[in-house]
């Protein structure tokens, strides 16, 4: 039986709608479960609850400018520090547990 991506039972390949304060970004379950024992990975994984808004995107209520360089780590693993508060991205690396950022 074919699927069309859609399944009920979540990929590694799926793509995560994500609302950070009110602003929505898209990126792979691969990206965010990538550090164990991280918030992502309990959110995804059902340890702990999801909020979601009217899209159905999971609702995070955190700053969304601290989340972009978070996010681009997890991409990337490198860090931009450019035009970044380096005490914000350090708390709020806390609050997601993303221990390897190192800031």
């Amino acid at each position: 039986m074919a699927t069309n991506g859609n399944s009920s039972s979540p990929g590694m390949g799926e793509i995560i709608q994500l609302n950070v304060g009110g602003t929505r970004f898209s990126t792979s379950r691969q990206t965010l479960m990538w550090i164990p024992d991280s918030f992502f990975s309990s959110l995804l994984s059902g340890r702990i609850s999801t909020l979601r808004d009217e899209t159905g995107a999971i609702f995070i209520d955190r700053d969304p400018t601290a989340f972009a360089p978070i996010l681009n780590f997890l991409r990337t693993k490198e860090l931009d520090l450019r035009g970044v508060n380096i005490s914000v991205l350090r708390h709020e690396a806390e609050f997601y547990g993303i221990t390897p950022l190192g800031v």
